[in-house]
């Protein structure tokens, strides 16, 4: 099937799905009588699937966390956008699976690329429908100008630029310094207070809110009173630090008389790093397997989504931008292919996910797909090399309804479905061709004349 019938074929099998009754794939959303939400959108910097304690966690607590999955709905096969930092925030911004925005690579310090003005952002989106839009947290999209968080649809951002394991790494107030370096002791502390100031001065409209958590990516931090709270070590007080800052958003929204429209959602940019859980998903970040992609997600929003609400329906990140703009009034983009699908049906009333299949990005390449059960694997990772298992004939196929670790490989039993999964990639492989680019060099330039760190002329 070449990529314009499938995609003809895609239309199709989601305007049924669309126009089925309640019994099958519901698409329409509980209550439309419900006005415009405030969102937001709480995204941490690699927390594990089992990280959550309604996803399983013994040794660490997030009771704010849970209340959201508790109020609302908790989706257990929910991905990130790709397995590590710049292009998974690039994926859930556009809706787009990375390599489109060109953000398929991890952005340095030295980097002088960003992600493009031409793409569409959820907060350009959701600007134009009448919404206040913020940011707090890290970006790690771009730190000159034309990338900075402003030039793409946040009114106000505050946060830093990258990751904390990189250096220069200071705190901004839009795009002015306000501590050099940044306390990293205080930032989840200072994340949430701006968090909350930024809700309170919006209580009368609409508004979005991307509150970016840098942690519990490494280097970990926490206050002095936060330390020897968990049972996890340093990495547990992280988390569970992490989790008090959601309180004190959920604590803000509560006392303003507006949580109850308001859709709130916590999820991760990718897997667990060097400690953490991925749950019974096999790795972590950066790999290719489950564990590298599949990430809490817990969303509350008590006047459409039932309490109490768990789903198994593959969803993915990139579904967030067409979602917001149904639910703000906004028009989703028609200029460029949107990857990303309405997941209404599924978050509220339990419907089927509007996907045939999701893809997995490992940079350029496409390193896994799966459908409603299986997921075929084509390129993981030995210490580190990185196995075409595709050009040596082993391509491994996963029936995640029984095994969802992905011990073993079904190729020999099921071949039609290997034969499927592959034609879907190939398709896809040869419509982004043209937008394959070269990684960043993660080491540091020995040209002094390379800029390091954000360029910023300031407002």
């Amino acid at each position: 099937m070449n990529v314009q019938s499938h995609l003809i074929a895609s239309l199709i099998l989601f305007g049924l799905a669309a126009c089925a009754s309640t019994s099958s794939a519901e698409t329409e959303p509980v209550n439309d009588s419900v006005s415009r939400p405030n969102i937001i959108v709480v995204l941490a910097d690699d927390l594990g699937w089992g990280d959550v304690g309604l996803n399983g966690a013994t040794m660490i607590k997030t009771p704010h966390i849970d209340r959201i999955g508790n109020e609302g709905v908790r989706l257990t096969s929910f991905y990130a956008g790709a397995n590590v930092c710049t292009p998974s925030r690039a994926a859930l911004l556009t809706g787009r699976y990375p390599i489109r925005s060109g953000m398929q690579h991890v952005i340095m310090p030295h980097s002088q690329d960003g992600l493009p003005q031409s793409e569409i952002t959820v907060p350009e989106l959701l600007k134009d429908a009448g919404y206040a839009t913020g940011m707090v947290g890290k970006w790690h999209l771009g730190h000159s100008d034309e990338y900075w968080p402003t030039a793409h649809g946040f009114d106000d951002f505050y946060g830093v630029a990258y990751s904390n394991d990189m250096q220069p790494f200071d705190l901004y107030d839009q795009k002015t310094v306000i501590e050099s370096p940044a306390d990293q002791t205080a930032l989840t502390d200072n994340y949430a207070a701006a968090a909350s100031d930024f809700i309170r001065d919006h209580a009368e409209t609409p508004f979005f809110l991307y509150y970016s958590e840098t942690f519990p990516h490494i280097p970990l931090f926490t206050p002095e009173r936060a330390n020897g709270q968990s049972d996890a070590g340093h990495y547990g007080d992280v988390v569970e630090h992490l989790d008090h800052g959601i309180g004190v958003i959920l604590e803000t929204l509560d006392e303003l008389g507006i949580a109850d429209n308001t859709l709130i959602l916590v999820t991760s940019d990718n897997g667990p790093w060097f400690e953490g859980d991925s749950g019974p998903f096999r790795y972590l970040k950066g790999s290719t397997h489950e564990g590298g992609y599949r990430v809490p997600f817990l969303a509350r929003w008590p006047a459409s989504i039932p309490a109490g609400t768990v789903s198994d329906e593959m969803t993915m990140a990139i579904d967030l931008l067409p979602t917001f703009a149904v639910m703000a009034g906004a028009e989703v983009p028609t200029d460029r292919v949107i990857d990303g699908k309405d997941i209404r049906g599924v978050l509220q009333s339990g419907a089927e996910s509007p996907h045939m299949t999701l893809f997995f990005f490992n940079g350029n390449n496409i390193a896994a797909v799966r459908d409603k059960r299986f997921r075929l694997v084509l390129s993981p990772y030995y210490k580190s090399f990185e196995v075409p298992f595709e050009q040596f004939g082993g391509k491994l196929l996963f029936d995640l309804a029984n095994d969802p670790g992905e011990r073993f490989s079904y190729v020999r039993e099921y071949p039609e479905t290997v034969a499927s999964l592959q034609a879907e990639v190939d398709a896809l492989r040869e419509e982004v061709a043209a937008l394959v680019k070269d990684p960043i060099n993660p080491f540091p330039p020995t040209d002094p004349n390379i800029a390091i760190g954000p360029q910023l002329a300031e407002d």
